[in-house]
């Protein structure tokens, strides 16, 4: 069973994948340092000023898009649902190269085919995603 990563958005619970997760609170710790190299430097911007030029006691943290978030999620969804419609060959090759990091030529020799004939493999499968990912 796999984790489920949530993130709060406006006090919504958001469900998200890992990598979305990851990547927030990577930002996340990066802006905390950025501010704390501010405050050693005694660094104040205008964005910390709130309309009357007085500095906000909370300032409201604005750098979640929540329709980014959302947008991204129904992406993959829509990945997920495209890449489920495959064979299982293609969907083999596709996990293999984009899910679990394996190099081109370890499936090629894997799948007893030269490395130019899985490109040409994957390229097609691909591209019959991407058509799939448009009819939904």
């Amino acid at each position: 069973m796999s984790k489920e990563y949530y993130l709060y958005v406006n006090g919504q619970r958001v469900k998200v994948s890992e990598q979305i997760y990851k990547v927030y609170w990577r930002e996340k710790e990066h802006e905390k340092y950025l501010e704390q190299v501010d405050k050693k430097n005694h660094l104040l911007f205008f964005s910390s000023l709130d309309h009357d030029g007085h500095f906000a006691d909370s300032i409201i943290d604005e750098s979640v898009d929540v329709e980014k978030i959302v947008e991204t999620q129904m992406m993959i969804e829509a990945v997920r649902n495209a890449i489920s419609r495959l064979n299982a060959e293609e969907r083999d090759i596709i996990e293999r190269l984009y899910f679990n990091d394996e190099t081109v030529r370890s499936v090629a020799k894997l799948k007893s085919i030269t490395h130019p004939a899985l490109i040409k493999r994957r390229n097609k499968i691909l591209e019959k995603l991407k058509k799939i990912i448009e009819e939904l």
